[in-house]
C-alpha cells in the first residue's frame, strides 16, 4: 500500500485548495521528504485529511469518546461534539474535502474522497453529514456500497484498520516515549492503547464472569434438585385407594342428583301444561270478542261491494269539477297580466320622448367645444418643446454634479491618505530611533539562538543528571536495606519448610487417593443400581395402569355388545309399524283434500246475490252462500286426525334415526375399543421386553448390602405379583440409598483430609519457589548495587563537563549583548519566551524600515494627483452654475403656456375631455334605442295576453257544460244506492289495496278463532297423556322422603349439588398429588441430567478461569502485554542496532511491562530508562515505534511511512545517525516524510512540504527544494 497524492479543500488552516503529487514531481524522486511550518500552521492537518479520506475518522479524535461536550458559539443552534470529525471544516465555510490517490496491496489504482458541507453550501447554514465514495482510477468506477460496507472494502484493499494504519503508518513514537517515563500503572495503559491489546482484559473479565454464571447456575440446580419432594410407593398405593373410593361416591352422588332435577322438571312441566291450557282458553275469547267487534266491517265490505260500478262516473266527474277550477283560475291570470302590462306601455313611451330631448342638447354642447380643443393643442404642442429642452439640461446639469461630487470625493480622500501618511511617517521615525540596539541583535540572531539552545540544553541535562545522582544515593540506601530484609525472610522460610515437612510425612496421599477412587467407584454402582430400580418401577407402575385401563375397556365393550343387539332388535320391530302408520296418513291425507276441494266454492258463493240465479245451479236461493257448518266440522276433524297421524310417524321416523345413528356409533366405538385393547396388550408385551432387559442387569449386581428375590413376571402377570415385586425393589432402592448416604459421608471426611494434605504439598513448593526468587532478587540487588555506584560516577563526570559548556555559552553572550540584562531576561521568560521576544523585536524593527520607505513614497505619488483633483473641481463648479440658470428661464415660459390651456378647457388632459364628450352621447343613443326595444316587445307581449285571455274563457264554458253532464248522472247513483253523497264517496275513495286488506283481515279472524278451538283441545289431550309420568315422579319424591315443596327440594338439589362438589375437589387433590408425584420424580431425572452437565460445564469455565480470569482483566492482559512487549523489543532492537548501536532494550526480569537499556560502551552496562537523555529517548521511541508498525503490518507493503516531530532533541551526530537510518528504510522502496519545524533537519532533507503561515488562521502549501 502506498499513497500516491493528496488534495483537499477548507481543513482547518488549510482554506485554499491544494494537492500534493507523491508520487510524481519533487516528491515522486525523493525517498525522503519533510513537511514543515509553523507551530499551528497545519502539519498534522495534513496526516488527519489522509485518515478522513480513507477512514473518515482522526487520530486526534477519540470516536469512541463518551459524553464529550457540544461546541459552537453561544447563539448557534448547530453545535456539534467536540469529537466529530466534521469540526475539521473550516469557519465561515459553506463545504470542504480530503482526497486521496493509492496503491492497493494488489497493485490496483484507487482514489478515496471525504467531503462535508453546510447547508445550501451558506457558511452559517447547518452542518450536514460527511460523505465518502470510492473510485478505481483506472476504470473509473465507483463502489457501490452503504458507508460500513465502503469501509469495510477499504480496509481490503489497504489490508489495515483504523488502528493498524495509525500505526503503522502514521508512527507514535511520542507514545512510546511517554511509555518509556510512565509508571507501573500508566505504562499497562499505555501499552494496551498503542498495540490495540484491549480484547485481552475484556477476554480475562469475560472469562471470571462466566465462570462466576456457571458457580451460580450449578448451585441453583443443587438447590432445586433438594428442594424436589418425591412420593413412597405406600404413599402412592394409598392415594390411588382414596381415588378411586371418591370416583365412586362422585359417580353415584351425580346420578341421585340427575333423578332429582328430572323429576322435578317433571313436575315444571306439569305446570307449564296447565298453565298453557289456559292460555290458550284465554286467546280463544280473545279471538272470539275480536270477530264480534268486526261485524260494522263486514256491513262496511258489502256497502263498498255494491257501489264499486259507480267508481268510473265519480272519477270522471272529479276529473270535470278540476278542470273548470283550473280554467277560472287561468282566466283570471290572464285578465291581471294584461292590465298590468298596458300600464307598463304608457310609462315607456313617455321615457323614450325624454330620452330623445336629452340626445339633442349633448349633440349641441359637443359641437360649441371642438375650436377649443384644437386652440389648446397648439399651446401644448409648444409647451413640450420646452419641457424637453429644460429636460436636457437638467439631464447634463445631474451627469455634472456627479462627476463634481466624485472629483471632490477623491480630493477629500487624497487628502486624508496625506495627512495620514504623514502622522505614520512621524510615528515610525521616532519608534527607529529607540530601536537603534536592536539592529546589532537582527544581525547576530542565529548566533543567539544556538548559544541559547546549548545554554538552556545543558543546564536541563545538569538538572536531570543531578536528579538521576539523588536516585542512584537512594537506590544504594534502598538495596542496602533490602538486602538485609532478604536475609530475615530466608531464614524464616527455612523453619517454616522444616515444619511442612515433618507434618506431611505423616500421612500417605496415595494410598488415601486409591482408598477414595475405591469408594467411589462403589458408590457409582449404588447409583447405577438405584437407578435401574427406579426405571424397573416405573415400568412397573406404568404397567399397573395398563392393567387397569385394559380391563375397564373390556367392560365397555361388553356393554357395547349388548347395547348394539337391543338396539337391532328394537330396529327390526319399528319397520311394520313405519308401513301402517304411512298407509292411514296416505288415506286420511285424501279425504282431506276431497274436503277442502267441496269448501274451495267459498269465493264464488261471496259473489252471488239474493233473488239471481246461480250460474251453476239455477237457483235463486243461496243457503251456504254465508256458512256451511256441517262441512266444516269434518275437515276439522280430518285434519286433527292428520296432525296425529304426521306426528306419530315422525316419532317413529325419529326413533328409527336414532336407532340406526346410534348402533353405527356403537359399532365405531366397539372397533376403537378393540383397537385400545390391543394397543394396551402389545405396550403390555414391550413394557415386559423392556423389563427383561432391566431384570437381567439387575440379577447382575454383586453387592453385599442388596439382595433381590428371583424375577418371574410375564404378560399374564395380575396385580398382586406386579404388588409384591414393587414393594421388594422399593425395599431395595432404600437400602442403596442408605449405602450411598454412608459412602457420600466417608468420602467427604476422607476428601477434606486430602485436601489439607495437599495444601500443605504445595506450601511446602511455594516456599520452596519463594526461597529460590528471594535468593534470585539478592543477586540481582548486588549487580543493582554495583550499576548505581558506576552510574553515580559517570553522572558526576558529565555534570561536570556541562558546567564548561554552560561557561561558554554565557561569555559568548555576554559579548553579543554587552551586559547581562540577557541572562535576567532568560531566567523571567524561559527560552522559548526569550526567544519569541528577540525574534518579536527583530520583526518590528524590520517592519519599520519597510513601513518608513513605503510611506516616503507613498507622499511623492500623492502631490500631483492633489493637484489635478483641485482644478476639475472648480471648472465643473462653473459649468454647473451656467446650466442652473437656463433651467430657470425654461421653467417660466412653460408656466405661461399651461396658464392659457387651462383658460381655454381646464386642467383635464384634451383626450379625456374629446372621450367624456362623446361617450356621453353614445350612451344618450343608447339609451333611446333600448327604450324604443322595450316598447316594441311590450306591444307583442300585450297581444299574446290577449289571445291567452280569449282561449281561456272558451275552454270554461265547455267545462262547466260538462261537469252538470255528469252531475246529473252523480245524482241518479245516490238516488239508486240510496246513499248520501258524503257516505258513497267515502266508498270510493277506498282504493282496491284496502279491499284486498279488509278481506284478508277479517278471514285471519274466523281462522285464529278455528285455530284457537283446536290447540285447546290439543292442550288438554297433552295434560291428559302426561298425567302417567306425573304419578311416577311423586311416587319417587314420596319413597325418598322428599316434600312437593319445591323451595325445599333445591335445597336438598344444592346440599348434593356441594356434596358433589366437595367430593369432586377431593378427586382433583388426589389426582394432583399423584400428578405432582410423577412430575416431581420426571424432573428430578431431568435435573440429575442437568447437573451433571452443568458440573462438567463450570469445571471447564473455572479451570479457563483460573488460568486467565480475573476481575479486573489485569491477569491475562498482563500475561499478553509481556509478550507483545517482548516481540516489540525483539523488532525494536533490530532498529535501534541501525539508529544508536550503543544500546539494546530488554525487559526488567520479575516486571514484564517494565523496560531498561543495556550499553554496549560501557562493558553492556544495565540502565534504567530515565537515565538516557532527550536524544536518546527519541532514537529508542523511534526504534519501538518501527517495531510496532512492523507488528501493525508487514512494512514490506507499506510504501509510505509518516513520522511526526521529536527530532529537535537529537544532537547533530544523532540526527545524522537517525537520517541515515531513514535513508536506508526508503531505499527498500518506502516514501518517509519527517514532520519537524527544526532548522538542520530541514536543511539535510533536500525536498519539503512547506506549510507557510499567511495570518488570519490561514496556510498556503508549497513544494520546495
Amino acid at each position: 500500500m502506498k499513497i500516491l497524492a493528496l488534495r483537499g479543500e477548507n481543513l482547518a488552516s488549510l482554506q485554499s485548495q491544494f494537492e500534493i503529487d507523491f508520487a510524481g514531481g519533487r516528491l515522486g524522486d525523493a525517498g525522503l521528504f519533510a513537511i514543515t511550518g509553523k507551530t499551528g500552521a497545519g502539519k498534522s492537518t495534513l496526516l488527519d485529511a489522509i485518515c478522513l479520506a480513507l477512514y473518515d475518522r482522526i487520530p486526534r479524535l477519540q470516536s469512541n469518546k463518551k459524553n464529550d461536550a457540544e461546541i459552537g458559539r453561544d447563539d448557534e443552534d448547530n453545535r456539534i461534539k467536540a469529537n466529530d470529525v466534521r469540526s475539521i471544516l473550516s469557519r465561515g465555510k459553506g463545504e470542504g474535502f480530503a482526497e486521496v490517490d493509492f496503491v492497493a496491496n494488489d497493485g490496483s489504482h484507487w482514489r478515496a474522497h471525504w467531503h462535508v458541507r453546510r447547508a445550501r453550501g451558506r457558511a452559517e447554514g447547518k452542518i450536514q453529514a460527511a460523505e465518502q465514495w470510492l473510485e478505481n482510477i483506472e476504470t473509473g468506477q465507483r463502489f457501490a456500497g452503504k458507508k460500513q460496507e465502503l469501509q469495510a472494502e477499504i480496509e481490503k484493499l489497504i489490508g489495515l484498520s483504523f488502528d493498524q494504519f495509525r500505526r503503522a503508518v502514521m508512527l507514535p513514537q511520542g507514545e512510546f516515549a511517554a511509555f518509556l517515563k510512565a509508571g507501573a500503572d500508566e505504562r499497562a495503559a499505555l501499552l494496551e492503547r498503542m498495540t490495540g491489546g484491549e480484547i485481552y482484559g475484556r477476554l480475562s473479565i469475560a472469562a471470571h464472569e462466566r465462570a462466576k454464571d456457571e458457580k451460580l447456575k450449578l448451585t441453583q440446580l443443587q438447590g432445586k434438585l433438594g428442594d424436589i419432594a418425591l412420593l413412597t410407593d405406600e404413599e402412592r398405593d394409598a392415594l390411588n385407594a382414596q381415588l378411586a373410593t371418591a370416583r365412586e361416591q362422585v359417580t353415584s352422588q351425580q346420578q341421585k342428583l340427575e333423578q332429582l332435577k328430572q323429576h322435578q322438571e317433571v313436575l315444571v312441566n306439569t305446570e307449564k301444561l296447565t298453565q298453557r291450557i289456559g292460555e290458550s282458553e284465554q286467546q280463544l275469547v280473545q279471538a272470539k270478542q275480536a270477530q264480534q267487534l268486526a261485524a260494522p266491517r263486514y256491513l262496511q265490505l258489502e256497502k263498498y261491494e255494491q257501489a264499486l260500478p259507480a267508481r268510473g262516473d265519480f272519477t270522471l266527474l272529479t276529473q270535470a269539477q278540476q278542470q273548470v277550477t283550473k280554467w277560472q283560475q287561468s282566466l283570471q291570470s290572464a285578465t291581471t297580466e294584461l292590465t298590468a302590462k298596458q300600464q307598463q306601455q304608457g310609462q315607456l313611451q313617455t321615457s323614450v320622448e325624454q330620452s330623445l330631448q336629452k340626445l339633442a342638447q349633448k349633440q349641441q354642447a359637443f359641437n360649441a367645444l371642438e375650436p377649443k380643443l384644437k386652440q389648446a393643442a397648439n399651446i401644448e404642442q409648444k409647451r413640450d418643446g420646452l419641457q424637453q429642452q429644460s429636460t436636457e439640461l437638467q439631464q447634463q446639469l445631474a451627469g455634472l454634479n456627479k462627476e463634481l461630487t466624485t472629483q471632490r470625493e477623491q480630493l477629500a480622500s487624497k487628502q486624508q491618505q496625506q495627512q495620514l501618511a504623514q502622522s505614520k511617517q512621524q510615528q515610525v521615525a521616532s519608534a527607529l530611533a529607540q530601536t537603534q540596539g536592536v539592529k546589532a541583535l537582527a544581525e547576530q540572531q542565529n548566533a543567539i539562538k544556538d548559544n541559547i539552545s546549548q545554554f538552556q540544553q545543558a543546564q536541563s541535562q545538569i538538572a536531570q543528571l543531578q536528579t538521576d545522582i539523588k536516585q542512584r544515593e537512594t537506590t544504594l540506601v534502598s538495596v542496602t536495606q533490602q538486602q538485609i530484609q532478604f536475609d530475615k525472610q530466608l531464614s524464616a522460610l527455612d523453619q517454616q519448610k522444616l515444619q511442612l515437612t515433618e507434618q506431611t510425612a505423616a500421612h500417605d496421599l496415595t494410598a488415601l487417593e486409591q482408598l477414595q477412587d475405591q469408594e467411589r467407584q462403589h458408590y457409582a454402582a449404588y447409583q447405577q443400581l438405584s437407578s435401574k430400580l427406579k426405571e424397573s418401577l416405573f415400568g412397573l407402575d406404568k404397567w399397573h395402569g395398563l392393567l387397569q385401563q385394559r380391563d375397564k375397556s373390556q367392560l365397555t365393550q361388553q356393554g357395547l355388545i349388548n347395547s348394539i343387539a337391543t338396539s337391532e332388535q328394537r330396529l327390526a320391530a319399528l319397520a311394520p309399524e313405519l308401513l301402517q302408520l304411512d298407509a292411514q296418513h296416505k288415506e286420511v291425507e285424501f279425504q282431506l283434500n276431497q274436503s277442502r276441494a267441496v269448501m274451495s266454492l267459498t269465493d264464488y258463493r261471496e259473489q252471488l246475490v239474493e233473488g239471481e240465479a246461480c250460474p251453476l245451479c239455477g237457483s235463486e236461493t243461496h243457503p251456504y252462500q254465508q256458512h256451511n257448518p256441517q262441512v266444516e266440522s269434518i275437515i276439522s276433524q280430518q285434519q286433527q286426525r292428520l296432525q296425529q297421524l304426521v306426528k306419530q310417524l315422525q316419532d317413529t321416523n325419529a326413533e328409527q334415526r336414532q336407532l340406526t345413528q346410534s348402533i353405527t356409533q356403537d359399532k365405531q366405538r366397539q372397533t376403537e375399543l378393540e383397537q385400545d385393547i390391543a394397543g394396551f396388550n402389545n405396550t403390555i408385551q414391550g413394557l415386559v421386553n423392556q423389563q427383561q432387559c432391566h431384570w437381567t442387569d439387575l440379577m447382575t449386581v454383586e453387592l453385599d448390602a442388596i439382595t433381590l428375590a428371583e424375577i418371574t413376571l410375564s404378560t399374564d402377570s395380575d396385580l398382586a405379583q406386579l404388588s409384591h415385586y414393587q414393594a421388594n425393589w422399593s425395599q431395595a432402592v432404600d437400602d442403596a440409598k442408605a449405602q450411598m448416604l454412608q459412602i457420600k459421608e466417608q468420602g467427604e471426611q476422607r476428601k477434606l483430609l486430602i485436601e489439607a494434605v495437599k495444601k500443605q504439598q504445595l506450601q511446602l513448593q511455594q516456599l520452596t519457589k519463594q526461597e529460590a526468587e528471594l535468593k534470585e532478587q539478592c543477586y540481582l540487588l548486588t549487580q543493582q548495587q554495583t550499576q548505581a555506584q558506576e552510574q553515580f560516577n559517570a553522572f558526576t563526570t558529565q555534570t561536570n563537563n556541562l558546567q564548561n559548556v554552560i561557561a561558554e555559552r554565557q561569555q559568548a553572550l555576554m559579548a553579543i549583548y554587552g551586559n547581562d540584562a540577557w541572562l535576567n531576561a532568560l531566567a523571567q521568560q524561559g527560552k522559548s519566551g526569550f526567544i519569541a521576544d528577540l525574534e518579536l523585536q527583530i520583526q518590528q524593527y524590520q517592519t519599520n524600515i519597510e513601513q518608513q520607505q513605503l510611506l516616503e513614497k507613498q507622499l511623492t505619488e500623492l502631490s500631483p494627483v492633489l493637484a489635478t483633483l483641485t482644478n476639475s473641481v472648480q471648472h465643473a463648479e462653473q459649468q454647473a452654475s451656467d446650466i442652473t440658470s437656463k433651467v430657470t428661464h425654461l421653467a417660466k415660459e412653460q408656466q405661461a403656456c399651461w396658464q392659457q390651456r387651462v383658460e381655454l378647457v381646464g386642467e383635464q388632459p384634451l383626450d379625456t375631455i374629446e372621450r367624456s364628450a362623446k361617450a356621453d352621447i353614445e350612451a344618450q343613443q343608447q339609451q333611446c334605442q333600448q327604450l324604443q326595444t322595450q316598447l316594441n316587445q311590450l306591444a307583442e307581449v300585450i297581444a299574446a295576453e290577449l289571445t291567452k285571455q280569449q282561449n281561456a274563457t272558451q275552454q270554461l264554458a265547455e267545462s262547466e257544460t260538462e261537469q252538470q253532464k255528469l252531475q246529473q248522472v252523480w245524482q241518479a247513483w245516490l238516488e239508486k244506492l240510496a246513499l248520501t253523497e258524503a257516505e258513497l264517496t267515502a266508498l270510493l275513495s277506498k282504493d282496491e289495496a284496502w279491499l284486498q286488506q279488509e278481506r284478508t283481515e277479517l278471514k285471519q279472524l274466523e281462522q285464529a278463532v278455528s285455530q284457537g278451538e283446536t290447540i285447546v283441545k290439543e292442550r288438554q289431550q297433552a295434560q291428559v297423556d302426561y298425567q302417567p309420568t306425573v304419578e311416577l315422579a311423586k311416587q319417587w319424591f314420596s319413597e325418598h322422603n322428599i316434600s312437593d315443596d319445591t323451595s325445599i327440594q333445591q335445597q336438598l338439589f344444592s346440599q348434593w349439588q356441594t356434596e358433589k362438589s366437595q367430593l369432586d375437589d377431593q378427586v382433583f387433590q388426589l389426582r394432583q398429588r399423584l400428578d405432582l408425584g410423577e412430575q416431581a420424580e420426571k424432573q428430578a431425572g431431568d435435573l440429575r441430567s442437568a447437573l451433571a452437565s452443568q458440573q462438567t460445564q463450570t469445571e471447564l469455565w473455572m479451570e479457563m478461569s483460573d488460568l486467565i480470569g480475573s476481575a479486573t482483566g489485569n491477569k491475562f492482559r498482563t500475561l499478553a502485554q509481556g509478550l507483545t512487549l517482548q516481540q516489540l523489543v525483539i523488532n525494536a532492537n533490530e532498529h535501534l542496532h541501525d539508529l544508536a548501536p550503543r544500546y539494546a532494550l530488554q525487559p526488567v526480569p520479575g516486571s514484564p511491562l517494565a523496560l531498561q537499556v543495556i550499553d554496549h560502551d560501557m562493558g553492556d552496562e544495565v540502565r534504567s530508562v530515565e537515565s538516557l537523555s532527550g536524544g536518546e529517548s527519541f532514537l529508542v521511541s523511534l526504534s519501538l515505534a518501527l517495531a510496532l508498525a512492523s507488528l501493525a503490518a508487514d512494512t514490506r507493503q507499506l510504501g509510505s511511512l509518516f513520522i511526526d516531530e521529536g527530532f529537535g532533541t537529537l544532537d547533530p551526530d544523532s540526527l545524522e545517525m537517525a537520517l541515515a537510518c531513514l535513508d536506508a528504510l526508503q531505499a527498500d522502496g518506502r516514501q518517509i516524510g519527517v514532520i519537524s519545524h527544526v532548522g538542520t533537519l530541514v536543511e539535510r532533507i533536500g525536498v519539503q512540504v512547506a506549510v507557510e503561515a499567511q495570518g488570519g488562521g490561514r496556510s498556503n502549501i508549497a513544494i520546495k527544494g
